[in-house]
């Protein structure tokens, strides 16, 4: 024998269906799922610092710099070294990589901070590294940008 539902046990089925619909799906109801984080990669990282230079210097009326594959492989591999010794240190060779890239004149920044646009605003804040950035010969740049640890690493590694 099958007992009959009676109208409370239907509205308390429904509501316990809904409660548990709401706890399993709440986009259902809404509310955002919430899905990690990706982060941005080297290249991305890289592209971003690009514009932020190039931005500072259009505004100065110079040409904007392009990359350099090669050198750029060279500076990425720098900043994964820097980061990983948690120091900020010149690339060994630069001479010689600058030259085979058949660049003469050239000059690097490094950064590391908390982002990007705050990097470029302290190279453009003194001198060494405002010269560097801001130089007319340069044309053409070797950047790799890395993310560690709360900081991004950068090394600009600018030719003519």
């Amino acid at each position: 024998m099958t007992a009959s539902r009676t109208p409370s046990m239907v509205v308390r089925s429904a509501l316990l269906a809904a409660l548990i619909l709401g706890l399993l799906a709440p986009a259902a109801k809404g509310q955002p799922v919430r899905t990690a984080t990706r982060q941005p990669t080297p290249t991305e990282l890289r592209d971003q610092m690009l514009a932020l230079i190039n931005r500072a210097r259009a505004t100065r009326g110079l040409a904007s710099l392009s990359l350099n594959g090669r050198l750029s492989g060279e500076a990425l591999g720098h900043s994964r070294a820097m980061a990983r010794e948690q120091r900020l240190f010149h690339t060994p060779g630069l001479v010689v990589l600058i030259g085979s890239a058949g660049g003469s004149v050239y000059g690097e920044n490094l950064g590391k901070g908390r982002g990007l646009r705050g990097i470029r605003d302290a190279w453009l804040r003194h001198g060494d590294t405002r010269g560097i950035l801001l130089d007319g010969r340069f044309r053409h740049a070797g950047l790799g940008v890395v993310h560690a640890a709360g900081f991004y690493w950068v090394t600009l590694q600018a030719f003519d």
